[in-house]
């Protein structure tokens, strides 16, 4: 596990407390400075930022299914006033705390349809072995995740994913990053972050479902990542979450993101096998 990741899992045991720079300087080994850098650019923003968005997602969850007081939930995620705490809720969900309350809870007592995801299918080898929905109470940030979890006995080779397509045209000849963060439970197979670039004729030209880095067994929110270079040819990109075999996946806030070439590609396209130059152009060796 890398140490953003590894990073991410220690603050979410933080929520409740505060995170200090001298204790994130012991937990990665790195200079505060250096780290703040690296982790504004993996994951978008600043880790002080990150830890603020996070609280006020979990305190959200908590006005919504408790009967907490807002001043409470306000100490709780460490803002020093309830008016404190109100200004940066505004700013995040739009309302204040008590009107978010009620209107949440009365949308989700009158809601018919929560496992609806727009602009989302699900796909795969048995996609009916399969569900995908959205999720009010295992969230990253905002007011809902979207989930994929098996509901039937499945085989080890099959495979169900929540995805996307569209135009390459936007993005033709630039290296492009896909993000977003995901949390497992009891995976047996494998999941992982997709993305693929097909030419318009319909061949793959590139493509990283992170076989070579697979999410397994039960993880907290961590922050994934694929990189792929779009040809002058490509016509379509597709992407999303998939999860193989058994178990439960939640995936929250993708980005896509132009990189340049500092950036590494991961693509998986490519066999790692190809040697770099022609070998026994005149039949001598024999195979080892």
């Amino acid at each position: 596990m890398n140490i953003i990741q590894q990073t991410i899992n220690w603050l979410e045991n933080k929520l409740e407390e505060p995170v200090r720079n001298e204790e994130v300087v012991q937990v990665t080994g790195y200079s505060f400075y250096h780290f703040h850098r690296l982790f504004q650019q993996k994951v978008g923003m600043s880790l002080h930022e990150y830890v603020r968005n996070r609280r006020l997602t979990i305190a959200a969850q908590r006005l919504i299914y408790t009967n907490e007081r807002i001043l409470d939930i306000a100490f709780t995620y460490q803002f020093e006033s309830q008016e404190a705490f109100t200004r940066a809720f505004r700013k995040a969900h739009g309302l204040p705390p008590g009107k978010y309350r009620m209107l949440m809870r009365t949308l989700l007592e009158n809601s018919k349809e929560v496992e609806v995801m727009k602009g989302w299918f699900i796909s795969g080898t048995n996609p009916q072995s399969y569900e995908m929905g959205r999720d009010f109470q295992e969230v990253h940030k905002g007011n809902a995740s979207g989930y994929l979890r098996s509901v039937m006995a499945t085989k080890d080779e099959e495979f169900g994913t929540v995805m996307q397509q569209f135009q390459a045209s936007k993005y033709c000849g630039k290296r492009l990053k896909l993000s977003c963060f995901i949390k497992s439970m009891n995976i047996d197979g494998f999941a992982g972050l997709w993305m693929r670039i097909d030419a318009k004729d319909g061949d793959t030209l590139q493509f990283d479902n992170m076989s070579n880095r697979p999410i397994k067994g039960t993880t907290g929110w961590n922050h994934y990542s694929v990189v792929l270079d779009v040809p002058p040819n490509a016509g379509v990109i597709y992407f999303g979450v998939l999860l193989q075999g058994s178990g439960s996946i939640w995936m929250d806030e993708f980005a896509f993101e132009e990189v340049d070439d500092k950036t590494p590609t991961t693509n998986l396209n490519t066999p790692d096998s190809m040697p770099a130059e022609p070998v026994n152009l005149n039949f001598d060796l024999e195979l080892e």
